[in-house]
This record gives structure tokens, C-alpha cells and sequence, in this order.
């Protein structure tokens, strides 16, 4: 499933790979928006690597996307140093279609809340490291940065769809 069709919206990507691996990425709906949300993400975790946009880089996101939201997999971190990693490995532990709160994430990971919500704002492989399962208290959707909550809600209808045909 191409990634404008899975958003519904058309956006641009960027990547950041270091020896010829991919470690980060940004979306957004323009060029200079997704630089930016990039490089937040590369100053918050000290990344460095060779910026790059290209089919090769956009099918490898999308053949990972589909593993993470149509398949059921789940996506497994480069062996990088990322600040607050502990959050990324327990929200990466979520099954296809099961949601957890934001507190409940701070307390498993024992990361106070709004460091939590610092690392999900630069969350080096959005929707891969599945953020967007992320409920509030209330079972409400809070935000989905960069791309708004309506995507949010598209993610979780994709998975509970697809993983809905699936055994435990």
C-alpha cells in the first residue's frame, strides 16, 4: 500500500541512514516541514548520518508499514543509540491493534510523563515504532505529530481491520 494511500493525504519523506541504514525518518505535508522534524529528531537523539529522499528509501517504508499495520509484525530498532530508547522498546512490545495509555507507558517505562511525550514528538520511525496506539486516560486520541489525529484514527482502523482476522 503506497504511503499516500495508507494516509490519505500525499506527504513528503526524508531519511537519515548511517552506513547504508536507515535510522530515522520524517514525514509531513511539505519539504521544509519534514527537514525540520527531522532535524529535531537528530539533535534530540545526537544522530548523525547522510540525508536522503529516494523510491528505493520510500519502498523500504512502505514495506515496513505494511509488516507493522496489515501483517501484524512489528518493526525492530537498528542498534542505535536513540535518548529514551526504553519508551520506543515498549511501545515496539504493543500487538497489532492493542492500545495502552500515555501514563501507562510513563509507568512501565518509568520515564516521567512529559519525557515520555518529549520522545514521542521525536520519534525516530513514526508509526513503525507504533505511537499512534497511544490512548489518553479518557480512550480519547491526543495529537499525532506531525501529521494530526485524523491520521492517528486511520492507523488504528487499518490495524483493528487487519489484525481482527488474526489468531493471538
Amino acid at each position: 500500500m503506497p504511503i499516500q494511500e495508507l494516509l490519505g493525504k500525499p506527504v513528503v519523506v526524508n531519511f537519515l541512514t548511517s552506513g547504508g541504514e536507515v535510522i530515522a525518518y520524517s514525514w509531513h505535508y511539505s519539504e521544509e516541514k519534514s527537514m525540520r522534524h527531522l532535524r529535531s529528531i537528530m539533535r534530540y537523539h545526537s544522530l548523525s548520518g547522510e540525508l536522503r529522499r529516494s523510491p528505493d528509501l520510500e519502498e523500504w517504508l512502505e514495506s515496513n508499514l505494511r509488516t507493522v499495520l496489515i501483517e501484524g509484525g512489528s518493526f525492530e530498532l537498528p542498534d542505535v543509540v536513540y535518548w529514551r530508547r526504553e519508551v520506543y522498546e515498549e511501545l515496539l512490545k504493543l500487538r497489532c491493534g492493542e492500545t495502552m495509555t500515555y501514563s501507562e507507558l510513563s509507568k512501565r517505562t518509568g520515564v516521567k510523563y512529559v519525557e515520555v511525550l518529549a520522545a514521542l514528538m521525536r520519534n525516530p520511525f513514526q508509526v513503525l515504532i507504533p505511537c499512534h496506539r497511544l490512548l489518553t486516560k479518557r480512550g480519547t486520541l491526543m495529537g499525532f505529530y506531525p501529521l494530526g489525529g485524523e491520521v492517528k484514527r486511520r492507523l488504528l482502523e487499518i490495524e483493528r481491520r487487519s489484525c481482527s482476522h488474526r489468531e493471538p
